[in-house]
C-alpha cells in the first residue's frame, strides 16, 4: 500500500511539472498535500466495514472528491490562474487513488462513490504485499514509485527553473 510520503511525492512531481513556469515551493507544496489528502478517512474508518462509503479507500478516494476538493482548495487559495492550478491540483488528488488502485490492500477503489459502491484495482497490483512483510512492501514502493516521482520532481523543478529564465539575447 501507497504511504502518505510516496503520495505527496507523486503530488509533488505532478505540482512541478504542470504548475505555471516556473513551479513554485507554494504549488508544490500544496499539489504534495493535494496528493495525500484521500487518505483523511484514516481519521475515522477505522472499525467500518469495507462496503460502507466512509471506510478506506471509498468516498475521498472517488473522483466526485476530487473534483470537490480541487474546486473548494483552488478557490481558496489563488486569485488568478484558477483553471491552471486546478487542474495541477486535480491530478494530484487523483494520483492518490489511482497508485492505490496498483495495489492488493483492501476491496479495491470505490471511484464512483457515492454514486455506486463498486470497489476497483487495476489489473497489475505491483504494490501489493509479496511475502506479507511490510519490510519488502517498503523497499518494492520505494522503487517503483517514491524514487522515481523524487527523480521527476527534480527534473521538472530544474527545467522548468531553467525554461522560465529570461536569458540575455546575443
Amino acid at each position: 500500500m501507497p504511504t502518505p510520503i510516496s503520495h505527496a511525492a507523486v503530488g509533488l512531481a505532478i505540482g512541478a511539472w504542470t504548475a505555471p513556469a516556473p513551479p513554485s515551493t507554494r504549488v508544490c507544496a500544496l499539489a504534495a498535500a493535494c496528493a495525500a489528502l484521500p487518505d483523511i478517512d484514516v481519521l475515522w474508518s477505522s472499525g467500518l466495514p469495507q462496503s460502507s462509503p466512509f471506510a478506506h479507500r471509498a468516498l475521498t478516494h472517488s473522483l466526485a472528491f476530487a473534483v470537490v476538493a480541487t474546486i473548494l482548495i483552488t478557490r481558496g487559495m489563488v486569485r488568478h490562474d484558477r483553471a491552471r492550478l486546478g487542474v495541477t491540483l486535480g491530478l494530484a488528488l487523483l494520483s492518490h487513488s489511482c497508485l492505490d488502485a496498483l495495489s492488493t490492500y483492501s476491496l479495491g477503489i470505490a471511484f464512483l462513490a457515492p454514486f455506486s459502491e463498486r470497489r476497483f484495482r487495476f489489473s497489475w497490483t505491483p504494490l501489493g504485499r509479496p511475502d506479507g512483510m511490510i519490510l519488502s512492501q517498503l523497499a518494492i514502493e520505494s522503487l517503483l514509485v517514491l524514487l522515481p516521482a523524487l527523480v521527476l520532481a527534480w527534473l521538472g523543478w530544474r527545467i522548468r527553473h531553467r525554461s522560465a529564465v529570461p536569458r540575455p539575447s546575443e
